[in-house]
């Protein structure tokens, strides 16, 4: 489905992404997560809306694992950083190579859905939170990207014709040559 202006479109994928950000502004505004939480899921689900649904299942799990990963991997620096009494060479080194070990897990891992989201995570966690908040600030970005990419996961079942629900209702009308409507 979808509605054709001149060269541009607007298809389903784009209907669901803008659900998916209502919602989840909806959830940040009520439970007074605030616009950083609201940035972060928002992302995390425009990027795990796929056209099907095992698209954005393997999205959404490697949108989610990249993230726990870079939130780990930030909490390690910052120990690190802290440790040396951040000394700037230090910092020099380690995020370069934080970011090479992002890369090379994620992809160890085939999640390369996940993998521009892992460093993403990494970069702002430790370059722009004060040392104060740090792991808490890390464990509320996962949480965040989770919840991204929930929303995101809701949006296409509902909407999409490779969904679990709609899939049983094929098989179920092959099996007694009834239509998906008479079933549903």
């Amino acid at each position: 489905m979808s509605f054709q202006f001149g060269r541009f479109r607007l298809g389903l994928r784009t209907v669901k992404t803008a659900l998916a950000i209502l919602i989840i502004l909806l959830f940040t505004h009520f439970f007074k997560r605030g616009e950083t939480a609201a940035m972060i899921a928002g992302i995390s689900a425009v990027i795990a809306i796929r056209d099907s649904y095992s698209a954005t299942i393997q999205a959404s799990k490697a949108r989610f694992i990249g993230s726990a990963l870079g939130g780990m991997l930030a909490v390690v620096y910052y120990l690190l950083f802290l440790g040396s009494h951040q000394n700037f060479w230090l910092e020099l080194v380690l995020i370069p190579l934080f970011v090479v070990i992002n890369i090379v897990v994620m992809d160890g891992f085939n999640l390369h859905p996940g993998l521009v989201g892992a460093n993403a995570t990494f970069l702002i966690i430790a370059l722009t939170i004060p040392g104060n908040a740090y792991i808490g600030y890390a464990l509320s970005r996962v949480f965040d990207t989770f919840f991204g990419v929930i929303v995101a996961t809701i949006m296409n079942s509902a909407f999409i014709h490779d969904a679990p629900i709609k899939k049983k209702a094929e098989t179920l009308a092959d099996k007694t040559n009834k239509t998906e409507e008479d079933l549903i």
